[in-house]
């Protein structure tokens, strides 16, 4: 949320906000997914050397306790996809979070960046439009 102060402190314009904006939005859409991927990658290293160790081949199917977060997640991903993930990103998880469950549910999506680039590029615009717009109803 710092872009308010970019836009009030720096006085930067409406097309600077969205530039900067995207371009932290999109160094950090690939930077978290190469870190998404290397983690579910390690962890699932380490999975498999320890049912190796105790001699499991077979998974046994564990229950998982659903927090609301979880089935907020999972309602997302059935009803809309990796779509609703990528416009859900900014608004309801951040970009960390969001990029994390593109590459942990959709491994071998091509689409998924531009999905999250193209979602980042549209909340920019509405967060800088909508906090313009609040700065000049506010103070002027």
């Amino acid at each position: 949320m710092t872009f308010p102060l970019a836009i009030m402190e720096f006085k930067f314009s409406f097309f600077e906000t969205i530039l900067w904006m995207n371009v932290g939005g999109v160094i950090g859409i690939f930077f978290f997914a190469y870190l998404s991927e290397s983690l579910i990658n390690w962890i699932n290293g380490l999975i498999n050397k320890r049912n190796k160790k105790r001699g499991i081949v077979k998974k046994t199917k564990k229950y998982k306790t659903f927090t609301r977060r979880n089935r907020r997640i999972v309602r997302i991903k059935q009803k809309y996809g990796l779509i609703g993930i990528a416009l859900t990103t900014p608004l309801l998880f951040s970009i960390p979070i969001g990029v994390f469950l593109a590459v942990r549910y959709y491994p071998r999506s091509k689409l998924k960046y531009y999905y999250l680039i193209g979602s980042n590029v549209v909340w920019s615009f509405i967060y800088t439009s909508f906090y313009m717009f609040w700065n000049d109803l506010l103070f002027k």
